[in-house]
C-alpha cells in the first residue's frame, strides 16, 4: 500500500530532502524555515495522489490512496502498521497536510437540498487543518465533526448550460460507460464529471498531490523550542486564514446596527445573502468563476467530452468552479447566484411568493445601504478591510428577464465584459456556439468586483 518510488499515484513515503524543491516552489517561506531544521530520514513525510473527485476526507476521517485506486482509513483493520504509527494521530480527523499540486475543495454537502456549499479552496502551498493540530491541549474541543468533507479538485462545480437531456446523455453511457443518471440539478453535474475524468476509456492522468506530515513533526512543533519558528509560522497562517471568522461576531453586530439605524427590515434570507456578498468580496468565502485551466479539474477532457460525445453544440461548454476572490490583485470578478445559494449562514426564505427579479432589486437596495454606511470615514469599520472593500465594491446584477426599473441588467451582457464565459479548450469545433444566457445560474446572478 506504500511505496518509496514516486510514480504519481498512491501513497509515497519521502523525506524532506526528497520533497524540499517541490515545497519551495509553492511555499518558499515554509521551505526556508524547515531547511534550518534540516529534518532527516527519521522525519517521514507522505505524498498522497488523488484522482479527480476522490474524497480525501469525509465527515469521519481522512482517506489514503493505495496503489490500486482504492482507499483506506487509519481505523481500518488492514491499515499498514507504518501508517498507523506515523499518521495514526489523525484517526478522528485529518493529518497536517500541504497541497503541492492542483486543488482541494472543503465543502458542506446538503444532500437533501441538493447543493454543496464551498467552504475553502486549498491551492498549492496551502496548509490544513489548523484547528485540531494547533489548538491548545484542552478538554474543550470547538471544531466540529460530521460537517465538512473535502475532495480532490472542485466538488461544487457545474456546467453552465443544461446537460440533463436523456438522449444526449445516452451518448456518454455508450462512449464512456457512464453510470450516473442524466443530472436533474447543478448538484448532480459533478457525479458525471467525476465518471468522465476517471473513465478507463479516457485514462486521464489528473492527480491532486497532498503532502502529509507524520506525528514526529507534530510532536516537535508542540514540544521542541528549536521548532518554534515553524510553530509560529503555522499559527500566523492559521490566524490569516480565519481572521474574518474571528471577528465575525463584531461584523454581524455592525450589520444589525445598520439595519436598526436605517429602519431596514428585509427578508432575513436576503440579509444573509447581502452579508455573504461582503464575505465573498474580501475572499473569506469562495464565489464562482468560469474554469480556464486544469487546476480544479481535468477541464479539457470534460469540455471535449460534452462537445464531442454528449453533443453540446448550441452553447459554450462553460464550467463554473468555486474560487476565492483577492480584491487587492484580481482584475476579474467572482459570481454569486440566488438560484444556487451558497451562504455559510442562511435563514429560510420567506413563504411569501416573490420572483427572483423582485428579490434581486431588494438585494440591490440592501447592498446599497450597507455600502453607504460601511464606507463612512467615521463609521465603526473606518479602519478595517470591510470599509476598504465597501468603498471600492463594484456589483452588477443580472437576470434573463427584462427589468423595467433598469436596476437588473440582461444576463446576456455577462459574456460581453467577461470573456471567460466564452472559453472552450477546443473552440474551433463549436465556432457557432453562444453564451448560455438562459442558464439557471445567471438568472439571478451577481458579479463581485472592485473598481480599478
Amino acid at each position: 500500500m506504500i511505496t518509496t518510488t514516486d510514480e504519481g499515484k498512491g501513497l509515497v513515503r519521502v523525506c524532506w530532502a526528497d520533497i524540499r524543491n517541490r515545497v519551495a516552489k509553492v511555499e518558499p517561506n515554509f521551505a526556508e524555515i524547515v531547511d534550518r531544521l534540516n529534518p532527516g530520514k527519521l522525519y517521514p513525510l507522505y505524498l498522497a495522489y488523488y484522482p479527480y473527485g476522490a474524497v480525501d476526507a469525509d465527515t469521519k476521517s481522512s482517506l489514503f490512496p493505495d496503489m490500486n485506486d482504492g482507499y483506506y482509513r487509519v481505523t481500518d483493520a488492514n491499515v499498514p502498521k507504518e501508517i498507523l504509527t506515523h499518521l495514526g494521530y489523525s484517526k478522528n480527523n485529518t493529518p497536517l497536510g500541504m497541497v503541492l499540486d492542483k486543488q482541494i475543495e472543503s465543502y458542506i454537502d446538503l444532500k437533501n437540498e441538493k447543493i454543496t456549499i464551498p467552504w475553502l479552496i486549498y491551492t498549492p502551498g496551502k496548509i490544513f487543518p489548523f484547528t485540531r493540530i494547533l489548538s491548545k491541549k484542552s478538554d474543550r474541543i470547538y471544531s466540529s465533526n460530521g460537517l465538512l468533507s473535502s475532495t480532490a479538485g472542485a466538488r461544487s462545480t457545474f456546467m453552465l448550460p443544461s446537460i440533463g437531456c436523456a438522449t444526449h446523455h445516452s451518448n456518454l453511457t455508450r462512449d464512456f460507460n457512464i453510470q450516473a443518471l442524466p443530472p436533474k440539478s447543478l448538484y448532480d453535474h459533478w457525479h458525471v464529471f467525476k465518471e468522465i475524468a476517471n473513465s478507463k476509456i479516457i485514462n486521464a492522468d489528473w492527480r491532486c498531490c497532498v503532502l502529509y506530515f507524520s506525528d514526529i513533526w507534530i510532536n516537535k512543533i508542540h514540544t521542541d523550542k528549536a521548532w518554534s519558528d515553524l510553530k509560529q509560522y503555522l499559527h500566523e497562517m492559521a490566524w490569516y486564514q480565519f481572521e474574518y471568522e474571528i471577528n465575525r461576531v463584531q461584523y454581524d453586530m455592525i450589520f444589525s446596527i445598520i439595519q436598526m439605524k436605517r429602519n431596514l427590515k428585509p427578508n432575513p434570507y436576503l440579509t444573509d445573502t447581502a452579508k455573504h456578498l461582503f464575505v465573498t468580496a474580501i475572499g473569506a468565502a469562495p464565489g464562482y468563476i468560469p474554469a480556464l485551466d486544469e487546476s480544479a479539474m481535468p477541464l479539457s477532457i470534460i469540455q471535449k467530452t460534452f462537445t464531442d460525445s454528449y453533443g453540446l453544440k448550441k452553447y459554450f461548454p462553460t464550467i463554473m468552479q468555486p474560487s476565492h476572490f483577492t480584491f487587492e490583485k484580481d482584475k476579474l470578478p467572482v459570481y454569486y447566484s440566488l438560484q444556487h445559494p451558497s451562504t455559510h449562514v442562511f435563514s429560510p426564505k420567506s413563504r411569501a411568493v416573490s420572483s427572483t427579479l423582485v428579490e434581486m432589486r431588494e438585494l440591490e437596495r440592501i447592498m446599497r445601504i450597507f455600502i453607504e454606511e460601511l464606507s463612512k470615514n467615521d463609521g465603526m469599520c473606518s479602519d478595517t478591510v470591510i470599509r476598504k472593500v465597501a468603498t471600492n465594491l463594484k456589483l452588477s446584477y443580472f437576470h434573463n428577464k427584462i427589468d423595467h426599473h433598469k436596476i437588473i441588467r440582461p444576463s446576456n451582457e455577462i459574456a460581453k465584459y467577461d470573456s471567460r464565459f466564452a472559453y472552450s479548450c477546443d473552440k474551433q469545433k463549436n465556432t457557432e456556439a453562444i453564451f448560455a444566457a438562459d442558464a439557471p445560474f445567471v438568472r439571478g446572478c451577481i458579479s463581485i468586483n472592485v473598481n480599478d
